[in-house]
C-alpha cells in the first residue's frame, strides 16, 4: 500500500505553525508541534477531526467513500448495500444483465436498475464528505417484500437474501427466451435442476444465457450425502443451491453465551462440514448382508439364500416377510450412517453468516458474544469433497454444477466487508467496515498500482480504519470474493 503520511505529517506542521501565526517558537514549542504532527501520522489520533478543511494537496488519507441517509431504522438494509458496493463482481453481473436485456430505463427492470445506479454511486471516493440516498432501491424492493417492513429494525442476513431473491424474480420475469428455444415452458425453482437445450448450437447458446440470469455471483450449490460407515455405499445425494454460510461459532465448555477463546473461521467451516452420525436411518445393504448370515447359519434353504443375495436392498423389498426373517428388527444396529455437507460449487462472492443468536436455558433469545478470528484471505481448498474424502459414486454433474475452479489457486477468497451487530438480538444498530480499492501510483512511479483502503462506516458517518481495527471486529457477515 501506498503511503503519503510522510508528506501529510510536514503538511500539518506548516499548518499549525500558520494557524498560530507564531513569528518565534520556542524549542520546547517546536518539538510539541512535531510530536502531535508524528502522532497523527501514526494514526493515534484518528478519530479526532481537528480540521474541518481538507488540504488538495493532502494524500490517499483524504479520500472517502459516500455513507448512507438512515430514512427510519434502515441501518440493516444500509450496511448490505454498502458490502455489496464493495463486491465487483456483483456490480459487473448486474451491469451485465442491464445491457443484457437492452434496457434503458427503470421500467422493466426496477430494482436492477436503482441497485446498480446507488451501488456505482457508493463506489466513488472523493475528497469531500458525501451521503447517498438508498431511497429508490427501498421503493423497487416494496414491491416484492410487501411483508418485509423496511423501516423498522430487521436483519441484516435476512434482508440480504430479500434483495437476492427479488433480484432473481424480476431478472428470470423479465427474461424471455426465444421461441425457438425449449426454455420458455420452464418455470423459476430454487431447486432447478440441468435442463435439455433444443438440438443446435442456438438452443446451447440459449442454455447458457438462461442459467447465467439464473445464477448470480453469490450462488453457490451445497450438498448433502448420507453414507454408511460399515458398507461404505453412498445412500442419498442431494443438491441445493445457497447465497450465504450460516455457520455457528464454538461455544465456551462453561456454558452461557460466550463464543469459545480462540475460535477461527476456519474452525466454524469445520464445524458446519463435519460428518455427523444419524441415529434414526439404517442402511438396507448392512441389514441384509447381517440376514444373509442368519439364514445361512440357521439352515435355509438355498433358495431363500439366492432370493436374498439377488435382492438390490432398496426400501420397496419384502425380504423381511417372504424369507422369515420377522426376528430381525428392521434396527440401525448393522450400520453407522453418517450425513455430511459438502460445498459442490463455490460462488464468485462468498458471504458467511456467524450464526449468533441462541436460546438459553429459559427459552430466551440471547447474543453470542466473542471474538471469532477471520482471515484476510480464506483458504477453502481444504473444504473441497476431495480434500474432506468423501466418495460421490456415480455423480454426473453438469458443467454448470460442478466447481468452477479445479486448481487450489481458485479456492482462494479475499475480505472485503465486514458487518457488525451491537446492542441485543432483535434490535441494536449494525455498521460496516468495506474495502475501497482506489488506483495510485507506485513510489517508484514505473506503473500503476492499486491502493487497498478500509472504511468504518455507520448510515452517514464514515472514517478511514487499519487492518487491524477490521480483524478485531465481532463479526456478523463477512463477504470474500475469489481471488
Amino acid at each position: 500500500m501506498v503511503s503519503c503520511r510522510g508528506s501529510d505529517a510536514k503538511a500539518i506542521v506548516r499548518i499549525l505553525t500558520e494557524r498560530f501565526m507564531v513569528s518565534s517558537l520556542s524549542v520546547a514549542s517546536l518539538l510539541g508541534v512535531a510530536g502531535f504532527a508524528f502522532a497523527l501520522k501514526d494514526g493515534r489520533f484518528r478519530n479526532l477531526n481537528l480540521f474541518s478543511g481538507r488540504n488538495e494537496d493532502a494524500g490517499d488519507d483524504s479520500f472517502l467513500v459516500p455513507g448512507l441517509q438512515n430514512l427510519g431504522n434502515n441501518c440493516f438494509l444500509n450496511v448490505i448495500l454498502q458490502a455489496l458496493a464493495s463486491c465487483k463482481d456483483f456490480r459487473s453481473f448486474l451491469q451485465w444483465v442491464l445491457e443484457d436485456a437492452r434496457e434503458e430505463d427503470d421500467e422493466q427492470l426496477p430494482l436492477t436498475f436503482a441497485l446498480s445506479s446507488l451501488l456505482k454511486e457508493l463506489s466513488k471516493v472523493g475528497r469531500r464528505q458525501s451521503v447517498s440516498n438508498p431511497r429508490n432501491v427501498m421503493s423497487a424492493l416494496t414491491d416484492y417484500v410487501r411483508n418485509f417492513n423496511l423501516t423498522s429494525q430487521q436483519d441484516a442476513a435476512e434482508a440480504l437474501l430479500h434483495l437476492i431473491s427479488s433480484l432473481q424474480e424480476e431478472i428470470v420475469g423479465c427474461y424471455r427466451p426465444t421461441n425457438s428455444s425449449n426454455l420458455s415452458d420452464i418455470m423459476f425453482s430454487r431447486n432447478l435442476r440441468m435442463v435439455a437445450p433444443s438440438e443446435g448450437l442456438h438452443g446451447l447458446i440459449e442454455l447458457k444465457r438462461w442459467h447465467k440470469h439464473l445464477r448470480g455471483p453469490f450462488d453457490g450449490i451445497l450438498g448433502s450425502t448420507l453414507m454408511c460407515r460399515i458398507c461404505s455405499s453412498q445412500i442419498s445425494l442431494e443438491f441445493q443451491f445457497f447465497h450465504t454460510l450460516s455457520l455457528s461459532p464454538l461455544l465456551h465448555p462453561g456454558g452461557g453465551s460466550n463464543i469459545m477463546f480462540g475460535c477461527t473461521l476456519e474452525n466454524c467451516l469445520k464445524k458446519f462440514l463435519d460428518a455427523e452420525k444419524v441415529e434414526n436411518y439404517f442402511c438396507h445393504r448392512c441389514w441384509h448382508g447381517a440376514a444373509l448370515k442368519y439364514l445361512t447359519v440357521t439352515g435355509a434353504a438355498e433358495t431363500d439364500i439366492e432370493k436374498l443375495k439377488s435382492c438390490s436392498g432398496e426400501d420397496q423389498c419384502d425380504c423381511k416377510t417372504s424369507l422369515h426373517l420377522e426376528r430381525m428388527p428392521w434396527s440401525n444396529s448393522y450400520s453407522h450412517i453418517l450425513k455430511q455437507l459438502i460445498i459442490a460449487r463455490f460462488p464468485k462472492l462468498l458471504c458467511i453468516q456467524v450464526q449468533r443468536a441462541s436460546l438459553d436455558m429459559f427459552g430466551e433469545s440471547v447474543k453470542l458474544t466473542g471474538h471469532i478470528a477471520f482471515p484476510l484471505v480464506l483458504d477453502l481448498s481444504l473444504f473441497t469433497p476431495s480434500s474432506i474424502g468423501l466418495n460421490i459414486e456415480n455423480i454426473q454433474m453438469s458443467e454448470y454444477q460442478k466447481p468452477e475452479t479445479s486448481s487450489n489457486s481458485g479456492m482462494y477468497y479475499r475480505l472485503v466487508t465486514v458487518v457488525e451487530h451491537f446492542g441485543r438480538t432483535g434490535s441494536g444498530h449494525y455498521t460496516v467496515y468495506r474495502s475501497v480499492r482506489v488506483a495510485s501510483e507506485s513510489e517508484e512511479g514505473e506503473e500503476d498500482c492499486e491502493d487497498v483502503s478500509w472504511f468504518s462506516i455507520s448510515d452517514s458517518e464514515v472514517s478511514r480504519v487499519s487492518e487491524s481495527d477490521v480483524l478485531g471486529a465481532e463479526a456478523s457477515l463477512l463477504f470474500y470474493e475469489r481471488l
